[in-house]
């Protein structure tokens, strides 16, 4: 009896393990979808930015929310390590799906640039407010993973870039979290800190240093 115990035991066991397997595959292979969905949401909110935004503010803004939900979430988003990257490159898996390649390899979308294309349709404050908390959400992750404080950086950044002055109305939502990322651990986090309060000033013609104390 103690045998059969054992090998019912060693059958779940296995059942378990087969499982787990199947699980680890299937995230992967749902991921594997993500890149090409986000390269063509990309071009097509490109497209609607040219239109002036019409399809994603649609509907009072509701298709904008429901692209941005998902969206956004993928920057804190925990990407397996098996999903597959270009051996060239020297970049983790979440590095590639969330800043995407320096190679800007053709079809590989990024969810920077999307989250970048997507601001870039919205065109209004009002649209603006859930996207930037979504990014700041991201940047203060602290005590947490710092490949997400950077991602969350970076698409300040690319934001703050594309947009321009008119997204200076929602730096002042950001200067908290920026001024505590100036003294974070890593190095490349306050680079990547200093990077946004620098463009801001640039872009308003004056110096933040009061109202980052």
């Amino acid at each position: 009896m103690i045998a059969e115990m054992s090998s019912d035991g060693k059958k779940k066991k296995k059942r378990k393990l087969q499982a787990s397997d199947e699980l680890e595959s299937l995230s992967v292979n749902a991921m594997r979808t993500v890149q090409p969905l986000l390269s063509c949401l990309e071009y097509a909110l490109r497209a609607d930015s040219q239109d002036g935004g019409r399809w994603v503010r649609a509907d009072d803004g509701q298709r904008y929310r429901s692209l941005l939900t998902p969206i956004g979430k993928l920057l804190r988003a925990k990407i397996p390590d098996n999903f597959p990257v270009d051996g060239s490159l020297e970049i983790s898996p979440y590095e590639y799906l969330i800043l995407g390649s320096s190679d800007d390899d053709a079809g590989a979308g990024c969810v920077v640039d999307t989250l970048t294309a997507l601001a870039g349709a919205a065109g209004n404050e009002q649209l603006w407010k859930p996207l930037n908390y979504a990014i700041l959400d991201a940047c203060g992750h602290v005590g947490g993973r710092t490949e997400v404080r950077k991602a969350g950086l970076e698409c300040l950044l690319s934001v703050i870039r594309g947009l321009g002055e008119e997204y200076m109305v929602l730096l002042p939502e950001c200067l908290p979290v920026l001024a505590e990322l100036l003294e974070d651990n890593d190095e490349e986090v306050a680079g990547l800190a200093q990077d946004c309060i620098s463009l801001g000033e640039e872009l308003l013609g004056e110096s933040l240093e009061e109202s980052l104390r």
